[in-house]
C-alpha cells in the first residue's frame, strides 16, 4: 500500500509538548500530514493578535485532527495484505516487519529458538481468515546464519506459543519442509524434502477444508506440488508469514516478494457428493485406501484398518463439523463377508488424530451393537456391548446433550430403543459422521447407510444424575 511516498518509519509521533509561545518542541516527530497541521496550528497560536484572533477551540480541534491522522496512517499503512505483526513466544531479541508499498515486498526479521517441539519463538505477520484460501510468496534469506533458520507460510490457530499450526517452511540450507502441530502443546511433526541449497524459493500453500496442499520451486523453476496433509484448525485462523533464526542470540532476515492471499470458494471438487457431510478421509493411515460415495440419498462407505480400538484407530470417516447438541440417525447394513468384528456406525470425534477422543454407536459384522468411547486423547477405548442378534439391517441413533452421549438401536423394521448413555467431554467444534472399519489391515468392509440425518438440538440445562 503506497501512502504518498511515506514509509512506515516516518509515521511516528514522539513526546508532544504544548508551550504557549516559542518554537515547536524539537523532540516531536510527525508524519507529513500531521506536520503540516502542527505548523499551521503553531502559526495560528503565534499569529499577531491584531491580524488574527486566537480561538482556543480551533486550537484544540486542529490538534485532535493532527493526532487522529497520525494514528490512522500508522494503523493502516504497515503490512499490506496482512493486518498485524508481532513476536510469538517472546524471543529475547525483538523482531520487526517492514512493508514496501512500491515493490510489494515484506522485509521480516525474526529471532527465536525455533518453530519446533512444544513451544515456538519467531516473528509473525498475519491476518485472520476463514474458509478456503491460497497463499503464495517468494522468499530469499538476506542474512547468514544457522542452516535450520527458516522462512514460512503459516496457518496458526492462535498466538499462543504452543498453538496448533501447519506451515510450509524453507530453511537456510535450502531444505523444504511441511511441519504441523496437531493439538495444543503437542510436539511438532515434520516431512522434510531433499536439500537443494540456498536460493530464492517460491512457496504456495492452499487450504481446502481440512486438506492442506503445498507447492514449491527454486529460483525460476515452475511450482511443483509436494503433496497434501490434513489439519483440523477450524475457522477463523491466523494466516501469514513467519521468520525464525533458530537461535535466540541472532536475527534472521528474509525478503518475501510476490505475496498474494486469495480467498477461495467452498469447493466440492475433492468430495463431489457427500450429501449432508463435507469431507471423507482415512484416519490412522490404513494400508488399503477407503472411499465414500453418495447417491440417491444413500452413502456407500468402504474402509480398511486394524480397528477402532486400543489407543489408535484406523478406519474410513465421512464427517462434518458441528457445535452444541445434536442428534444423528441412520439405517445401515454391512455388505459382503468378513470378520465378525468389522464394524460401521455413527461417530462423534474431537479431531482426525488416530488417538483422538470419540464416542460412537457401532454395529459389528456379527450383528453385535456397541457403545464405544475414548474419553481423552491417547487413552484406551471403553465399550458397552449388547447381545448379538445376527447380521441384518439396523437403525442407529447417537445423541449429544452436553457431555452425555445417548445410544439408540433398532433391529430391522423395529422402533429405535434407548439403550444406554455415557459421558465424554468434547470441545466445540466436533466432527460428526459415519465410520467404517474392516478390523483387518489387509481387507476392506463396505456399509450402506440410508435415511441419514444430523439435526441440531437446543441447549438444555443439565439435570440431576
Amino acid at each position: 500500500m503506497k501512502l504518498n511516498g511515506w514509509k512506515p518509519a516516518q509515521q511516528t509521533c514522539k513526546t508532544l509538548k504544548l508551550p504557549l509561545r516559542g518554537t515547536p518542541p524539537q523532540t516531536a516527530e510527525f508524519p507529513f500530514s500531521a506536520s503540516i497541521l502542527w505548523r499551521s496550528l503553531w502559526g495560528i497560536r503565534n499569529f499577531p493578535r491584531r491580524k488574527f484572533r486566537y480561538n482556543p477551540h480551533v486550537h484544540k480541534l486542529l490538534l485532535l485532527s493532527c493526532l487522529f491522522i497520525s494514528s490512522g496512517l500508522s494503523q493502516t499503512a504497515t503490512y499490506g495484505s496482512f493486518t498485524n505483526s508481532d513476536d510469538v513466544g517472546a524471543p529475547s531479541i525483538k523482531g520487526s516487519a517492514e512493508f514496501d508499498g512500491t515493490t510489494g515486498g515484506y522485509k521480516i526479521s525474526g529471532s527465536g529458538s525455533d518453530i519446533w517441539g512444544k513451544a515456538d519463538q519467531f516473528h509473525y505477520v498475519w491476518r485472520e481468515m476463514s474458509g478456503n484460501f491460497a497463499v503464495t510468496a517468494s522468499a530469499k534469506f538476506l542474512t547468514e546464519g544457522i542452516g535450520h533458520r527458516k522462512a514460512v507460510i503459516m496457518l496458526r490457530k492462535s498466538l499462543d506459543t504452543d498453538s496448533p499450526f501447519v506451515q510450509l517452511a524453507i530453511h537456510g540450507d535450502g531444505t523444504p519442509s511441511v511441519q504441523f502441530r496437531n493439538a495444543k502443546a503437542d510436539n511438532v511433526n515434520t516431512v522434510d524434502f531433499p536439500i537443494e541449497g540456498p536460493g530464492t524459493w517460491k512457496l504456495k500453500l492452499v487450504r481446502d477444508g481440512v486438506n492442506i496442499a503445498v507447492w514449491i520451486a527454486k529460483d525460476d523453476a515452475p511450482l511443483k506440488e509436494l503433496g497434501t496433509t490434513m489439519n483440523q484448525l477450524g475457522s477463523p485462523i491466523l494466516v501469514g508469514l513467519g521468520v525464525s533464526s533458530h537461535t535466540d542470540k541472532a536475527v534472521n532476515t528474509v525478503l518475501f516478494s510476490n505475496v498474494s492471499v486469495d480467498q477461495l470458494p467452498a469447493s466440492d471438487a475433492a468430495h463431489p457428493a457427500l450429501g449432508i457431510f463435507t469431507n471423507s478421509a482415512d484416519i490412522g493411515s490404513p494400508a488399503i485406501r477407503g472411499s465414500a460415495e453418495y447417491s440417491n440419498g444413500e452413502y456407500r462407505v468402504t474402509g480398511s484398518g486394524a480397528n477402532i480400538w486400543g489407543k489408535h484407530d484406523q478406519f474410513q470417516y465421512v464427517w462434518r463439523e458441528m457445535s452444541g447438541n445434536f442428534t444423528a440417525t441412520a439405517t445401515m447394513r454391512i455388505l459382503g463377508d468378513g470378520v465378525d468384528h468389522r464394524k460401521g456406525g455413527i461417530m462423534i470425534r474431537q479431531s482426525l488424530d488416530p488417538d483422538s477422543a470419540f464416542a460412537d454407536v457401532m454395529i459389528h459384522g456379527s450383528g453385535m451393537a456397541a457403545l464405544q468411547w475414548r474419553s481423552k486423547q491417547a487413552e484406551n477405548v471403553n465399550t458397552f456391548d449388547l447381545p448379538v442378534e445376527g447380521p441384518g439391517t439396523y437403525k442407529i441413533k447417537l445423541v449429544r446433550t452436553g457431555v452425555k452421549m445417548y445410544m439408540y438401536v433398532g433391529n430391522g423394521d423395529g422402533e429405535l430403543v434407548k439403550i444406554a448413555n455415557t459421558e465424554v467431554t468434547f470441545q466445540n467444534p466436533v466432527l460428526i459422521g459415519l465410520a467404517v472399519c474392516a478390523h483387518q489391515p489387509d481387507a476392506t468392509a463396505t456399509v450402506l447407510f440410508s435415511d441419514v440425518s444430523v439435526e441440531e438440538q437446543p441447549t438444555t440445562a443439565p439435570g440431576p444424575r
